[in-house]
Parts: C-alpha cells; structure tokens; sequence
C-alpha cells in the first residue's frame, strides 16, 4: 500500500516497490532504503549533490556506495583481497574501502580517490542496484551530525518531506550502530576506520586471510 512518498513494504508488493525505487532513481530522485544496520537514503552517482543537501552533510566526508553484490565491487574499485574474502565478507554490516577506479562519474564524491562499498544483508537494496544495473550513492538516513541512528522510518520524519520514496520496512532490528567501514587500499593490510557493529567478527574474517593491521 502506498501512502504519499511512503511504501510499507509487504511479501506481495516487492516488485511493486522494487519498480517503484528504479522509476524514482532513474528520474535523478532520492530514496531511502531499509539495509541490515540502519536506514539510508540513496540516489543515482550523478545526482550526490542531492543527498548532501538533504542532510546538511559537509562535501569532506564522502558517501559511500551500494552494490549489487560483492563482485560488483571491481567493476568500482581496485580490489586488493581475495573474491573468496570478499564474499567471506559480503553480504553484511560492512563497507570496505579501496582505491576507486577512474571510470566512476566525477560527480560522486569529486577529489577522493578512494571508495567504501556496501552490499548491505538486505536482498531489496541488491535487486534494487541489479535493476538499475548501477550503483547508488548512500548515506544514512539522518541530518548529519544526528546523534539519533535511523533503525525506524519514524526516526528521520524531519527528513520526509525531501525525500521522493521512503520504503519502510518496520524496525530494523540491529544494535542500531552503523557498519564497520575497513580500508583495504593497501595490499595485505587492513585498517578500520569505523568500528560499527561488526568490528570483532570482521577483523577475525581479516586476520583469517593473513592480512594485518595498520595502526
């Protein structure tokens, strides 16, 4: 059922709302998603600016990318781990960060050479980005700065207005801490840079692989 900007979604209607979120994107609009950790409000590459607006997000810190899936992420960025720890990894509560590849659009984060990709344990945000056959620009779903992490569409209404499609999945049920962002430009090491929920588990996947730890 779809009431103004909002989408309850429901087992019958994902398609419906699956059509619904590619329309809205491939017409430059912003929508937000439910994913494994939080709500996040996304946007098609080209049309980032948008997504900074909405959330009064100042351009030094860059947004982050959903994909398809974790093999999507070469077609991104240099990959430097294996395809078995990227999928060891992925789906989940991670973003993992490596140099980015010239062939994204220079509107997406301008002058940052590298790029955090996320393929969230959220099968709608993969058929989503498998639709569109493109990655989305993502943040979450808050005012910058917000102390308040978005696990309920209620928790981000002062954003509802400027936003083309909200589709609500109910309560994310999580800790309510984002994603452990890693950086993994360089070759064999790893860094974190946001412990986030997953920090321990994903640092034994890491260290199970033989990569070691940049302080």
């Amino acid at each position: 059922m779809t009431t103004g900007r909002i989408l309850r979604l429901t087992a019958d209607n994902m398609e419906e709302a699956i059509d619904t979120a590619v329309s809205v994107f491939l017409r430059g609009g912003i929508v937000a998603l439910p994913t494994d950790t939080l709500y996040g409000i996304s946007t098609l590459l080209p049309y980032s600016d948008r997504l900074y607006a909405l959330k009064q997000r100042p351009f030094e810190k860059p947004l982050g990318i959903f994909l398809p899936s974790p093999t999507s992420m070469k077609l991104v960025s240099k990959q430097t781990i294996s395809d078995e720890l990227a999928n060891c990894l992925l789906p989940g509560p991670v973003t993992l960060m490596f140099e980015r590849l010239p062939t994204l659009p220079a509107e997406f984060n301008p002058g940052v050479l590298n790029v955090a990709c996320r393929v969230p344990d959220c099968p709608i945000v993969s058929r989503i980005c498998r639709k569109l056959g493109q990655p989305l620009a993502q943040t979450s779903a808050n005012v910058s700065g917000s102390p308040l992490n978005p696990t309920s569409i209620d928790h981000f209404k002062n954003l509802h207005s400027n936003i083309d499609l909200i589709l609500d999945n109910g309560r994310i049920i999580s800790s309510g801490e984002g994603s452990t962002i890693v950086d993994l430009t360089v070759e064999s090491s790893y860094r974190i840079i946001r412990s986030g929920c997953a920090e321990k588990d994903t640092v034994e996947k890491l260290e199970m692989f033989g990569l070691t730890e940049i302080q």
